[in-house]
């Protein structure tokens, strides 16, 4: 079900397969609101993805090169059957208040940015890229 979604260009990111004891505080509030987002979307859980996807949310497909808001991604996501996953977090990048993440799971890459605001970090964007599955 997953792959499926993945390749029809949804979904987004999420937990971490292990964790980094490489980590810095700051970057282990991202990979914990990875963890979130994986649970806000296994869950059906709208209000939580309100409040993690920032208003200005965008997210663009790898399948299609569709890129939606944050409402049409929060109804999509409603919509959709999505069973317990979980990524690998590859980079976690901190730029003063803004953060880049790259995860994988399978054959999808995502890559989302975050910005802080009141002291939380919110997603303003997620991309999703088709990748092989042997690297």
């Amino acid at each position: 079900m997953l792959r499926q979604r993945a390749c029809i260009g949804i979904l987004f990111l999420g937990s971490v397969a292990a964790a980094n004891a490489d980590w810095s505080p700051e970057q282990s509030e991202l990979i914990s609101l990875s963890d979130a987002w994986i649970t806000a979307e296994v869950g059906h859980d709208k209000a939580a993805l309100e409040r993690i996807l920032d208003e200005r949310f965008l997210a663009t497909f790898a399948s299609s090169g569709q890129t939606v808001d944050r409402s049409a991604y929060i109804a999509w996501i409603m919509q959709m059957q999505i069973d317990p996953f979980t990524v690998v977090n590859e980079i976690v990048n901190i730029h003063g208040n803004t953060a880049l993440v790259i995860s994988t799971e399978g054959a999808t890459k995502f890559t989302w940015v975050a910005v802080k605001k009141g002291g939380q970090w919110v997603v303003i964007s997620e991309t999703f890229s088709k990748i092989s599955e042997t690297r």
